[in-house]
């Protein structure tokens, strides 16, 4: 008993460090209210990326009541570009339940954006959690574990439809070029264990590529 009293203690007084740390590294103790609003907020509006990240765990480390800043963090999410940016202000907006629905409006106009690579199983599992009605696009399906399961017709015909993939795209399989037989991308597809396709279109491929880019690149991750 004398030893979990203990830990507990130890516990208790190491989060009270870090908690004095956060607050002291931005130096929020010495700030009346109205200049601890200002410098919050400022900084919601500039930060990005990783510092944007950071910025946000200290505050939460430190206890920062984030509701007074709800607006921003939205006007922000709004206008974010990248997937780092969107998850994290996606995961402090989505405690709030009144939130929701600008939230999901959000993360259907960016799906183009946050849907990819290694990112799309991280929003799709957040997505699940908290029962936000996202519409997801028709080749693939959600199982359980947030994990994809691709029809690569659907998504190859689909793509081919919007112009933006030809019929004998490159291929690229967990970031090497493979080469496979005239007409037979599909099958070369189905029997892989798809977990990502990201595509390049046809005209930044050529770009990239010249003349073997002219169908654009199809880029498959499997792990």
């Amino acid at each position: 008993m004398k030893k979990i009293l203990s830990y507990l203690l130890i516990f208790f007084i190491f989060t009270l460090i870090l908690n004095c740390k956060a607050n002291e590294s931005f130096g929020l103790k010495k700030m009346s209210k109205s200049e601890r609003n200002t410098f919050i907020s400022s900084n919601l509006k500039t930060q990005r990326g990783v510092n944007l990240g950071n910025f946000i765990f200290h505050l939460q480390e430190s206890k920062v009541d984030l509701t007074p800043f709800n607006q921003i963090l939205i006007d922000e999410l709004k206008t974010s570009q990248y997937p780092y940016d969107i998850n994290i202000l996606t995961n402090v907006l989505v405690n709030n339940k009144e939130n929701k629905s600008e939230i999901e409006y959000i993360l259907n106009s960016k799906i183009k954006i946050w849907d990819t690579e290694n990112w799309s199983e991280k929003f799709w599992t957040l997505i699940q959690e908290y029962n936000l009605n996202i519409k997801k696009p028709s080749y693939y399906s959600i199982e359980n574990n947030s994990s994809k399961k691709y029809d690569a017709s659907i998504f190859l015909k689909t793509k081919i439809e919007t112009d933006e993939l030809g019929k004998e795209p490159m291929l690229m399989i967990n970031w090497n070029i493979t080469s496979y037989e005239e007409g037979k991308l599909i099958e070369t597809l189905d029997k892989l264990d798809i977990k990502q396709i990201d595509y390049t279109s046809k005209n930044q491929a050529v770009s990239l590529y010249g003349k073997s880019g002219i169908d654009g690149l199809l880029k498959v991750i499997t792990y």
